[in-house]
């Protein structure tokens, strides 16, 4: 099936969910938000009426999320400029990494699905620290946009010292040549930026977040 490069479509919503179906994604149901909201007592930034589709995938004691921004109940997608599509990898509750928001645009689905692929990749192989043998987990510095792998099991080391890889350490050719794609894109959005004197702030710090009113609950 061949994309519509100009204006997204039911189609390529089809396109889109059967790849990840057939990678070992679940669609995320009704049932599944309602038990996530009572749980936590969730209240929501903004009230939207419609609910868009998304899709998980679970190995490793992580959890890949994948949120397409598409409205399946009216089979359309939410209007550019309200909402991106995202993939994140969630540990219980709690987010670890978010991977670069995408708008909608003629590459958006093959973006989206690489981005999926390339995260349900560092679940399904999440690394084990050669010092305990413990999963090791995601870290974030804070200065910049940077993720590593961190294993804090001091205690079991015998120096006495965390572990760490790095964010692509053993990934695949493919999934690397992916990754080094999306950071030279990055790194030419950042100079052009700075030679126009704009210094815009990332999509996920600015984005409002749902307000936890029973944090006992988390997991």
């Amino acid at each position: 099936m061949e994309i519509n490069k100009f204006k997204l479509t039911k189609e390529d919503f089809i396109f889109l969910q059967g790849y990840l179906l057939s990678w070992g994604f679940v669609k995320i149901t009704r049932r599944d938000f309602a038990k996530v909201f009572r749980r936590l007592d969730l209240q929501m930034p903004r009230r939207r009426t419609d609910r868009e589709t998304g899709f998980m995938y679970t190995n490793n004691g992580y959890t890949v999320i994948v949120w397409t921004s598409y409205i399946e109940d009216e089979e359309k997608w939410r209007d550019t400029g309200t909402d991106y599509a995202w993939v994140l990898i969630k540990e219980g509750d709690f987010v670890k990494y978010f991977a670069k928001p995408l708008i909608r645009m003629k590459s958006m689905i093959l973006k989206l699905l690489r981005y999926a692929w390339v995260s349900k990749w560092r679940v399904d192989n999440r690394h084990l620290c050669p010092k305990c043998d413990a999963y090791m987990d995601i870290g974030k510095r804070h200065d910049r946009r940077g993720y590593y792998h961190i294993c804090k099991n001091t205690d079991k080391h015998e120096d006495g010292l965390p572990f760490t890889y790095g964010w692509d350490h053993n990934l695949p050719p493919l999934a690397q040549e992916f990754v080094n794609i999306r950071r030279e894109y990055t790194r030419q959005y950042k100079e052009r930026n700075k030679r126009l004197g704009l210094t815009p702030k990332p999509i996920a710090t600015i984005r409002k977040r749902a307000i936890v009113n029973k944090p006992e609950n988390l997991v």
